[in-house]
C-alpha cells in the first residue's frame, strides 16, 4: 500500500527531481509527523469517529480533493514554463519549511490515510481494549517506517530523472505527469464513498 503512487509519493518524486534526495526526505518528515498524529488519534478513539461520522469524512474528502486539485493545476501550469529552470536555482530558493508543510497538508487532508490507520491496520490487531492503544501505536510506527522506505524510493527515482542535463522537455514531462496524476487523484477522491 505504501508503495502505491499517491499524492505524497508524487511529491517525493517531484521534490527528488527538483531539489535532490536529502531535501525531499526532509520534506517527507511533514508526512510522517502527520501520520504520527493520525495514529495517536486512532489510539485515543478518533478512528471510531471517522468510521461513524459522514460529516467528518466528507469534510476531509473535499478539503483533500481541493488541495490536490490546487497542487495539480499549479504543477500543470509550471509544465508550460518558457525555459528550463536550473536545478541549483530550485535548491537555493526552495525553503525546507515550505516543502515540509506541503507534505504535511497533503497527508492531513487525505481521508484515505485516516481510513488506513483507523480501519485497515486495526483489522490485523488482536488486542483487547487495554492493549489496543500500544498495539495500534506499534502498527502505525511499523507502517511509517515502511512509508519512509517507499518515500526514499520515490525521491531517489525523482533524483535519477533529474540527473544530467535537465531539459525543458524533461521538466515539462515530469510536471505534466505529476500534475495530471494529482488532478486525477483529486477527482477520484471526490467520488470516494465513506467505508461502511
Amino acid at each position: 500500500m505504501a508503495l502505491t503512487p499517491g499524492a505524497n509519493q508524487l511529491l517525493s518524486l517531484s521534490n527528488g527531481f527538483r531539489v535532490g534526495i536529502a531535501p525531499a526526505m526532509t520534506a517527507a518528515c511533514g508526512r510522517f509527523a502527520a501520520f504520527v498524529l493520525m495514529v495517536i488519534g486512532v489510539a485515543v478513539g478518533l478512528g471510531h469517529w471517522l468510521a461513524t461520522s459522514a460529516i467528518f469524512f466528507n469534510v476531509l474528502k473535499w478539503v483533500g480533493a481541493a488541495y490536490l486539485l490546487y497542487l495539480g493545476i499549479r504543477t500543470l501550469m509550471t509544465a508550460w514554463r518558457p525555459t528550463a529552470r536550473p536545478m541549483s536555482a530550485d535548491i537555493e530558493t526552495t525553503r525546507a519549511g515550505l516543502l515540509i508543510r506541503r507534505e504535511a497538508l497533503v497527508a492531513l487532508s487525505n481521508p484515505k490515510a485516516y481510513v488506513l490507520f483507523a480501519l485497515f491496520l486495526t483489522q490485523f490487531l488482536h488486542a483487547d481494549t487495554e492493549s489496543f492503544a500500544p498495539a495500534i501505536m506499534l502498527a502505525g510506527l511499523v507502517y511509517i517506517l515502511i512509508e519512509f522506505g517507499c518515500a526514499l524510493v520515490y525521491a531517489g527515482a525523482g533524483h535519477l530523472l533529474g540527473q544530467g542535463s535537465v531539459t525543458l522537455r524533461r521538466q515539462r514531462w515530469l510536471d505534466g505527469v505529476s500534475g495530471s496524476t494529482m488532478v486525477g487523484l483529486a477527482g477520484w477522491l471526490m467520488l470516494e464513498k465513506r467505508p461502511a
